[in-house]
């Protein structure tokens, strides 16, 4: 009897190290469902139907890309500007910020396009594409906007972030139980929601602590008391941090528009010490988009504006993201996106 028991203990311990091993080598795609370099990707549409695809950078986003290289993660550096790639299957969705480049889209734009093209289970490219209404070299309107390829990575350019996650994942899957409810109370720890001042709360790393929480969950349901109190501290503190940003969020943009108003103010008394008549018009919700007419307006001034003064950096200092140049008696008007 204690050696039949003997071997059901040892084939129990062995299934449980086969799953362990199991889950800390995930696959292609479990890496790339939610990653820190390419986002998001748990409500993607997935399409399934086998194709071939000739993918090729926007060669004037590229020479644009050469020049602001400051704005710019390593990895957009790392793709082709042209790939053909055969495919079974693709993940596509639409999402308001770029992973790669970290950038919002444009006030009046639309949401960027990010795609993963897959063969055989196995990761082949990944594009990241921008509705483009203006040329990002000459600031001029486009006869055709659309979408336009921007972000360009091959099987080579993805391989060495897909290496690290996994050795991440692998070294994440091995920890012990313990070692997860302390990572958990650590990421917490990081945090001080209880200050009577809100605006020096912080709340840790809840992201964090919530995935450390879901391994312990996964591998085993020891230690459930203890797991379950942290657990109610994050969601505390996440409900709290929401609150916190509700109320500094409002905060935040009234003092915005306050120094959009203020900056706009000033340009007009300078334009006037200068001699130049310029009609000043502030727009949208928060007061983001800055609208400057004057029948001097030309393009050789914009470029002088643009290219050799700091106007545009103070307008995005200030918050602004969009800058119109207008001449209404020869009807034209420069539109500078200040997200770019």
């Amino acid at each position: 009897m204690i050696r039949k028991a003997q071997i059901i203990i040892g084939m129990t311990l062995s299934l449980l190290f086969l799953a362990v091993a199991a889950w800390a080598q995930p696959t292609e795609k479990e890496l790339l469902r939610n990653s820190p370099d390419f986002g998001n990707f748990l409500k993607a549409k997935e399409i399934k139907e086998k194709g071939q695809a000739s993918l090729k950078v926007w060669s004037n986003y590229r020479e644009f890309l050469g020049k602001e290289p400051s704005r710019v993660k390593a990895l957009m550096r790392q793709g082709p500007s042209a790939l053909e790639v055969s495919y079974d299957e693709i993940w596509a969705q639409e999402r308001d910020r770029n992973p790669v480049l970290v950038v919002a889209r444009e006030t009046k734009g639309e949401p960027y396009r990010l795609k993963f093209y897959w063969l055989q289970n196995q990761v082949q490219a990944y594009t990241v594409e921008k509705y483009c209404t203006m040329d990002p070299l000459t600031w001029e309107r486009l006869e055709k906007p659309g979408y336009r390829i921007i972000v360009l990575l091959d099987r080579k350019a993805i391989l060495p972030e897909l290496n690290r996650m996994a050795a991440t994942e692998q070294a994440f899957g091995a920890m012990t139980f313990d070692a997860y409810l302390q990572a958990a109370q650590k990421a917490l720890d990081a945090g001080n929601p209880d200050v009577q001042d809100i605006k020096k709360r912080t709340y840790g790393r809840l992201d964090e602590a919530r995935r450390y929480l879901d391994a312990f969950d996964q591998k085993l349901k020891e230690y459930a008391d203890k797991a379950r109190n942290l657990r109610k501290e994050v969601e505390r503190r996440e409900k709290d941090l929401k609150n916190y940003k509700e109320v500094m969020g409002k905060a935040g943009r009234e003092e915005m528009i306050k120094k959009r108003q203020a900056l706009a103010k000033e340009l007009d008394r300078d334009f006037l010490s200068k001699g130049f008549d310029v009609k000043i018009d502030l727009s949208g919700s928060d007061k983001t988009v800055i609208k400057m007419d004057s029948v001097v307006f030309s393009r050789p001034l914009v470029y002088v504006f643009v290219e050799k003064s700091d106007l545009l950096s103070k307008l995005r200092d200030a918050g602004f993201t969009e800058v119109v140049f207008s001449n209404k008696k020869i009807k034209y008007e420069w539109d500078i996106d200040l997200d770019i």
